[in-house]
This record gives structure tokens, sequence and C-alpha cells, in this order.
């Protein structure tokens, strides 16, 4: 009982105005019993190996359409409403901007591997808004890139990568044809670094005007658009893939023109697809 009478006197004294003690007072960290190094070990190891299975099995994305989908797309808008980039450009008068896809009629949105296969959250369709400046040809795409268009595991594909940049660069090859319609001749990436899933990344891209192209492309940009891009992680401004693309069809160079049939989509589509 001493020990309890003497902290209980002190306690007193201690709320006594103008006291001062001259004991040295014990951290109450100090008091708290230290686990074992064994014990260290096993906590660290369980909490490593739930984020690798996190990593490896994450948890299954909800399918598109779902009311779990259209939330968590709902969660996505608010996010990506908050993020810097958005906020500049959205607030520039010089772009103009729109949700993706929103020009395709629902026959052509459910053959469209992006606005079709890859809808939802689970995929591209969580978020992606087109920025455009009409003064400079430059575009600008904040998109979201789910959980579901991996190779490793957290790590975006690479073919994924390759799609979206491909249909983001004919954006601004359509758009130099006035809407005309065209196909890819040629596609070329390099990865800078991993393009981690479940996150915003930034696309930017624009085509080249005529006095960038080498003298032999020169005069040619009713039919060919040249276009080059980047991928960026939003948060952080690193570029993870750079893109330089051929596109043909536009008003057709007088041999093989490329007309919009079925196949290919109408000009009212491709103006803010």
């Amino acid at each position: 009982m001493a020990p309890r009478i003497r902290q209980q006197a002190f306690s007193r004294l201690a709320l006594t105005p103008g006291f001062q003690s001259s004991l040295p007072l014990r951290s109450f960290r100090s008091l708290r019993p230290k686990p074992s190094p064994t014990t260290q070990t096993f906590l660290l190891g369980t909490a490593a190996g739930a984020s690798l299975r996190i990593l490896i099995t994450p948890p299954v994305p909800p399918a598109p359409g779902t009311p779990e989908d259209e939330y968590t797309t709902s969660v996505l808008h608010s996010q990506a409403a908050a993020l810097p980039i958005v906020r500049q450009l959205t607030a520039d008068p010089a772009f103009e901007s729109w949700a993706a896809y929103q020009t395709l009629t629902p026959e052509h949105r459910a053959q469209h591997i992006m606005a079709g296969s890859l809808s939802g959250a689970r995929g591209v369709g969580g978020y992606q808004r087109i920025f455009y400046n009409a003064s400079t040809g430059e575009f600008v795409s904040v998109v979201f890139l789910g959980s579901a268009i991996t190779g490793w595991p957290g790590v975006v594909h690479g073919g994924a990568l390759a799609t979206l940049l491909d249909e983001s660069m004919a954006r601004a090859a359509f758009r130099q044809w006035g809407g005309r319609s065209g196909v890819t001749a040629n596609l070329q990436l390099e990865y800078k670094a991993m393009t981690l899933a479940s996150g915003f990344y930034v696309v930017r891209l624009r085509a080249r005007d005529d006095e960038e192209l080498e003298e032999r492309e020169r005069g040619k940009r009713h039919y060919k658009s040249f276009v080059d891009a980047s991928v960026e992680d939003a948060a952080t401004g690193r570029v993870t893939v750079v893109a330089r693309a051929l596109f043909v069809g536009g008003q057709g160079n007088g041999k093989g023109k490329v007309e919009a049939g079925p196949k290919l989509a109408k000009v009212e589509e491709n103006q803010k697809f």
C-alpha cells in the first residue's frame, strides 16, 4: 500500500499551484513491455505476408454496371475533381473537356474495346476525361487505370497501355482531319517505368505540324497524321511511357481512300470520343 500512498500524495502536490517536483517523471512508454525479437519478426512477417497476398491476389473488382461499380465510379470522380491537373485544366478557358466516348452510339459502344470490354472502374471506365486546346492542338487525358488490366500483379499490362495510347492518339489524328476516320499504320512505344494499377494517370498528346515533319512527309497532313504522346503518373509527374504513331485516312491520298464504313466511326462520333 505504501507505493500507492506516495503516488496519491505526489498527485495532489502536482496539482497544487506553484508546485514543482524534483522527482524524475518516468515515461509511460518506458512502462510498456517491449516485444522480444522473435515477436517483432513474427509481426513483421505477418504484415508483409498480408500485403503480399493483397498484391498477388487483390480483391475482385466489381463488374461494370453493377451498383458497386457505380459507387466506385462516383468515388473516383470525386477524387479526380481534387487532382491539381484536373482543377488546373478545368479552370483554363483555353481547354474544353468531355467524358471519353460520350458520342459513341450504343451499338458502337457495345463493340468497342475501351468503352465496352474495358469499361467500368476495374478497367478504364472509372474515370477518363479529355481536355482539348484548339489553339495548340494539344490533348490531355486524365484516366484512372483499374486493377483488372494488369499483367504482373499490380502493374498495368503493356498491351492495355498500347490500346489506351492508340485510342488516345487517334483523337488528335481525327481532329486534324475534321472528324474523318482513319487507321493506325504504325505505333511505337517505349516503356520508361512501371505503370501501377489503381491510380490516376495523365496522357498528353499532339499531332505534329507540317513544319515539324521530315521534308518528304510535308504536305500530306490531309491523309497522314504523326502523333506524339506520353503517359505520366498524376501524383508524381513521372513519365512511364512515351509513344509515336502514324495514322492514315482522312481525305485520302487518291489511291486508297479510307471511308467511314461499318468498321469505322462516323464523323459525328469522332468529334468527342
